[in-house]
């Protein structure tokens, strides 16, 4: 059980990222997902219950599940991320005569911890060595070797911050069945559509609070549609009224000028006496007097209302990015001749692309994906074959390791990009929602939507004639962001080579699929 009341969360400049967030969770809610914008603090907020920080109350045992790098893992086995490593390393030492005091104790109830791991991998169809590193797994393997540990571990609260970042369908499948049979209290982070169409809970994470529905994904999403468009065209009305008032309130000032401007020029004419124009000066001043104020009051009143609607609408972050085209034409821009991976699936391949096609990369976890996109890079080599590339590449890969070669973004465009001037690089990052002193934050400290659209923009930027590459960087956005970005690629005439694990989610004109067979 996990109660959560009145947490608040300040950002290191003192910003408030969220406050006073009040919800609970609990083993008949079975799975609840928290949803928003990027950088609305979703995965701030699974910290803060992973820390329990003050405003959080947890009934029972915690298991967090956190994205990680390839060098966090550099020490770690399979059987490590299955959480027995002790246990197997207890049992090497027992049957080499070299165990601790401790290690009879520790096996009391972990005798078949070998049998044990190799069933939870066959069951998860991990074809793995339990000393095998993590390093050597693919994305895809390491995420569901530690999602696999977690959920046989059972806590009664399960953390989980987008735990099908770099799983295939069939693992996401995997995981969407291995939740609905777990005993735990399941609290997740995602923008997998996939994952998302499970649920039938969600947390909507937003800058007035945290609501609860209990509905599922579809009817979810156009319901915030259509609340989010109900809202506009209740501040656009309230606008609206707004200006009609300040223009009914000129007309009428513009006749009691007119008005007063025919008394004036009867009084000179002396056609009227001046007691009965005193009289009528003095009726016309209080009825505008008392125009006026009823004429303040409504404007006051119309600006409060639409102060109010203004306030209850929520942000929606737009990826105003456009990236540089080319004309299509038969350029060629890659050529692979029975070329066979040195990792993966070794069937050879022959392929060749032109400017204005798109690449799809297909294939279960470990099938070669990132190793051929390394091959097309110059990082590997192919076992046999040839691999001719046409130009250069520019490369994002789902890891935005290049953002953490710099300090900032800031830095990094300056570095990158040296042609542009500060008040440029400033421009061009407020497109991305990144203003003010947040583009000198370390990049460490963006979130994962706010890295991705980062690195986009830099592509967008040094985008020339050459090779887009992709590897799964829709990963950390959120399912607006996702939209807009495949709408700004469906703009790109260059050619695309990409890797995502979103059926359709831009068009494609060719596809490898890879296998593990």
């Amino acid at each position: 059980m996990l109660v959560i009341s009145n947490l608040s969360y300040a950002l290191p400049n003192g910003d408030a990222l969220f406050s006073n967030l009040s919800f609970s969770c609990s083993q008949s809610d079975r799975i609840s997902a928290v949803i928003g914008r990027n950088g609305i603090g979703k995965s701030t907020l699974l910290q803060c219950i992973a820390n329990q920080m003050s405003g959080v109350n947890i009934c029972g045992t915690i298991q967090t599940y956190q994205q990680i790098s390839v060098d966090e893992v550099h020490d770690l086995r399979v059987i490590d991320a299955l959480g027995l490593g002790q246990y197997f390393d207890a049992l090497n030492r027992v049957e080499n005569g070299t165990l601790f005091n401790t290690d009879i104790d520790l096996l009391e109830h972990h005798w078949d911890v070998i049998e044990r791991a190799k069933q939870w991998l066959k069951e998860a169809n991990l074809p793995l060595e339990l000393t095998q590193p993590l390093q050597q797994l693919s994305g895809g393997q390491r995420a569901k070797t530690r999602l696999v540990g977690l959920l046989k571990q059972a806590p009664d609260v399960l953390l989980l911050d987008e735990p099908t970042n770099h799983l295939d369908q069939a693992s996401t499948q995997w995981l969407i069945g291995e939740l609905q049979k777990t005993n735990s209290a399941v609290l997740l982070v995602s923008h997998d559509r996939q994952l998302l169409r499970s649920v039938q809970r969600f947390l909507v994470l937003d800058e007035h609070g945290i609501t609860p529905y209990n509905t599922n994904f579809e009817s979810l999403r156009s319901l915030l549609i259509k609340q989010h468009e109900d809202r506009k065209n209740a501040i656009l009305d309230a606008k609206n009224r707004l200006k009609k008032e300040r223009q009914a309130q000129q007309a009428r000032e513009q006749k009691a000028e007119q008005r007063q401007r025919k008394g004036e020029a009867k009084r000179q004419t002396g056609s009227q006496s001046k007691l009965l124009l005193d009289r009528k000066k003095d009726k016309a001043q209080v009825h505008n007097g008392a125009q006026k104020r009823l004429a303040e009051q409504r404007h006051q009143s119309l600006t409060a209302n639409l102060h109010q609607h203004q306030s209850q609408q929520t942000n929606v972050c737009h990826l105003k990015l456009s990236l540089s085209s080319q004309p299509k034409g038969k350029h060629r821009v890659l050529d692979i001749i029975e070329g066979i991976l040195p990792y993966g699936d070794r069937t050879p391949i022959t392929l060749s692309l032109d400017r204005g096609e798109r690449l799809r990369l297909e294939g279960p976890n470990g099938s070669g994906k990132s190793t051929l996109i390394q091959c097309i890079q110059g990082e590997l080599q192919l076992s046999s074959g040839h691999l001719i590339l046409h130009g250069k590449t520019l490369y994002l890969d789902q890891h935005l390791s290049i953002l953490d070669q710099f300090s900032s973004t800031f830095e990094l465009f300056q570095q990158l990009l040296p042609e542009l001037g500060p008040s440029t690089v400033r421009t061009f990052l407020g497109t991305i929602g990144l203003r003010g002193d947040h583009v000198f934050l370390p990049c460490c400290q963006l979130s994962g939507g706010e890295r991705m659209k980062a690195a986009v923009l830099l592509i967008s930027l040094l985008s020339s004639e050459a090779l887009l590459i992709l590897d799964e960087t829709d990963n950390h956005l959120d399912l607006d962001s996702q939209d807009q970005l495949a709408a700004i690629l469906e703009g790109y005439q260059g050619a695309l080579i990409f890797a995502s694990h979103q059926e359709n989610w831009i068009r494609t004109d060719k596809v490898i699929q890879l296998s593990t067979s």
